[in-house]
């Protein structure tokens, strides 16, 4: 029983970490309808970003901070630049055009960083105790920023003008455009807070992994589209269900079953999923 609490512990902030995550990348769908393979490159920035200012002299909590707002600028900039000219043109050229921009990016970091892990400034920590049980301070960490970004999340949906707004474009844009809203000022918007929670995301995985690297990601998107999936595409209240069952999945798999396939157990989870429900957890709920 022990064990089983245990796992359950490290299983809770492994999905808070997927939740973050998934949630801004299902946000910019929502609103773009346009799956953007570059979207784990933003999760690496907002973990070398962290990692440079907290070299600079910053203390960790800040650094996270002023890294998250400079990933967030970043995505809008290179949404500018790449995908705007492109929305037009139907979702093949974008995506492409967004594998490309993930391997630019991670190819930067390569070339001013190199391949090699690198360590993330987090603290030793002692854990809490708890009988036989223990609750490293990160996971707990991890776990109340990632419950407090999926309230932030929901407060802007729900009572924001803006999230009011967001959610009317990715209901139907034409639709909304009539309507009054200016679309091109909330797909900004949108492009910004899911970059900045990618952002987020990657400083929340970093301190995990402890070891970052220039592929970190990449590699990540892969549980991160898992969970987008299984809750419903475009859903962020499934993004956070489906990251849940992703992220329980996954840590139980590892401790129960072989710790060696941890992603091929998240993929399971989906496949099985999706079979019986294929739109998703979530999907086609309104």
């Amino acid at each position: 029983m022990t064990e089983f609490l245990q796992t359950s512990i490290f299983a809770l902030a492994t999905a808070g970490v997927i939740a973050v995550s998934a949630v801004g990348l299902t946000l910019s769908y929502g609103v773009t309808r346009f799956i953007n393979f570059a979207y784990g490159e933003f999760l690496t920035m907002g973990a070398f970003f962290t990692l440079i200012l907290a070299g600079a002299g910053l203390p960790l909590v800040p650094a996270a901070i002023v890294a998250v707002l400079l990933v967030g600028l970043a995505g809008v900039l290179i949404a500018r630049i790449f995908y705007d000219p492109l929305m037009s043109r139907g979702p093949f050229p974008l995506l492409i055009t967004s594998v490309g921009v993930a391997f630019i990016l991670q190819n930067l970091l390569r070339m001013f960083y190199g391949s090699d892990p690198k360590r993330f400034p987090v603290p030793l920590m002692r854990p809490w105790h708890i009988g036989n049980l223990f609750f490293p301070k990160a996971q707990v960490g991890i776990l109340l920023v990632s419950l407090g970004t999926m309230l932030a999340v929901h407060l802007l949906l729900r009572r924001t003008m803006v999230g009011k707004m967001m959610r009317a474009a990715s209901d139907n844009e034409m639709l909304a455009r009539v309507s009054g809203v200016d679309t091109r000022r909330i797909i900004n918007i949108t492009w910004f807070i899911s970059s900045l929670i990618a952002g987020l995301g990657g400083v929340l995985l970093a301190i995990t992994q402890v070891a970052i690297q220039p592929a970190m990601g990449w590699s990540f998107l892969l549980v991160i589209f898992a969970a987008t999936l299984l809750g419903g595409i475009g859903r962020p209240y499934g993004a956070m269900l489906g990251a849940i069952i992703i992220g329980v999945g996954m840590e139980f798999g590892t401790a129960y079953i072989a710790a060696n396939y941890t992603y091929a157990f998240a993929f399971a989870i989906l496949v099985v999923v999706l079979l019986f429900r294929p739109q998703g957890i979530m999907g086609g709920i309104t």
